[in-house]
């Protein structure tokens, strides 16, 4: 049986191969281990890609909790530089999150996805694919 949790990560890419595929963008998949999932060549240049999801809410009716870390060995820290976009995506809603990684500063996201008037700081980012048009 595969694990839940690499069969979610490998469900999250998929959804994001096929969006970036309708925007016209292509992913490349590195060959060697690294701490992002995907080359992705769009308007903005080459943009190294980590994709992060979650199934169901953390909180019921609150949030959805999204694990924003890179692991090595049992270090656990957020991205830094070695990655340009951290893709989040809430499945039940099918939200994105598109966002910086130096935006991201805490090893847990909390994503508000049902609440339209959230005031997080990462709203701005919800369903927003201009980093993927725009040299930031």
């Amino acid at each position: 049986m595969v694990n839940a949790n690499a069969f979610n990560g490998t469900l999250f890419e998929s959804e994001f191969v096929v969006e970036a595929l309708r925007r016209g963008f292509v992913t490349h998949l590195p060959i060697t281990t690294m701490p992002y999932d995907f080359v992705v060549n769009c308007p903005a240049g080459l943009l190294k890609v980590q994709v992060k999801g979650t199934i169901t809410e953390a909180d019921v009716g609150k949030s959805y909790k999204v694990m924003a870390t890179a692991s090595r060995g049992s270090v656990k820290r957020t991205y830094g530089e070695e990655v340009d976009v951290l893709s989040c995506w809430i499945d039940e809603l099918r939200n994105w999150y598109h966002m910086p990684p130096a935006s991201q500063t805490a090893k847990c996201i909390r994503l508000y996805a049902k609440n339209k008037r959230s005031s997080s700081k990462y709203e701005k980012y919800r369903d927003n694919w201009s980093i993927f048009y725009d040299n930031q």
